[in-house]
């Protein structure tokens, strides 16, 4: 398997939360605006808006919670690895510079 970059990763998981977040505002507003015009806030119909801000944040949540989890197992593995090679560099009796 590919060693990923952790940063890369950390980037890749802001992009995801932020769609998301975009998405689920735009798909609200959209399902808001059905009977007016598209942000036409004094007749926008809030009773659409909020079951489709609930089910896109519950949608949301799970996606970044996924992405969190490759994350911080990469970050394990990473972190296991430089302790690893940390010990083994001390049995040697050299230092990493």
């Amino acid at each position: 398997m590919k060693n990923k970059s952790l940063f890369f990763q950390i980037v890749s998981l802001i992009i995801i939360a932020v769609i998301c977040l975009l998405l689920t505002v735009v798909i609200a507003f959209l399902a808001g605006s059905l009977n007016a015009e598209l942000f036409d806030f004094k007749n926008l119909n809030f009773s659409n808006m909020i079951p489709v801000l609930i089910i896109g944040g519950f949608i949301s949540c799970f996606i970044i919670g996924i992405c969190f989890l490759f994350i911080a197992r990469t970050a394990f593995f990473k972190a296991k690895d430089y302790i690893k090679e940390n010990l083994k560099n001390n049995e040697k009796g050299e230092t990493k510079k």
